[in-house]
């Protein structure tokens, strides 16, 4: 099945979710001491990486090549894109303040510890991805009407 001709639109509540995320990640590195510019760079190298994966995911639900508001294709999902998301976030976290790459020491244990956080991510992602996508498709068929 093709993604309709409004694919960006079926794209915005993944991203919006992914890029939420980033944000309240920014947030909480500001209200913990961590300085605005810290908080920034978190907000954008942890926001930009799980917005476009998060896109990714609803254009792939709107290709019908994943099942809408399941659980097991949405972790399977999460459990790869995740831990990506979090090694692009370290890694340029420590290219921007640090100015070197530098990997995480364990990186298989990072990878295995993010993988096993994706779980939690994937429940909270799907839930709000349901949520928005269902009042975004409302909206848009509430003005097609029109």
């Amino acid at each position: 099945m093709a993604i309709r001709e409004g694919f960006l639109t079926e794209a915005v509540p993944g991203a919006f979710v992914g890029l939420a995320a980033g944000l309240i990640a920014g947030g909480l590195a500001t209200l913990v001491g961590q300085p605005l510019g810290w908080a920034l760079v978190t907000t954008v190298a942890l926001g930009l990486p799980l917005g476009a994966f998060g896109g990714g995911f609803s254009l792939l639900v709107a290709a019908g090549r994943l099942p809408a508001g399941r659980f097991a294709p949405v972790a399977l999902y999460w459990l790869v894109a995740f831990p990506v998301a979090r090694l692009v976030h370290e890694i340029t976290v420590s290219l921007v303040l640090a100015g070197q790459v530098r990997l995480p020491t364990d990186l298989a244990g990072f990878l295995a510890y993010q993988g096993i956080v994706s779980l939690g991510w994937a429940i909270g992602f799907l839930w709000l991805h349901e949520r928005i996508a269902m009042r975004l498709r409302h909206r848009l068929a509430a003005t097609a009407s029109r």
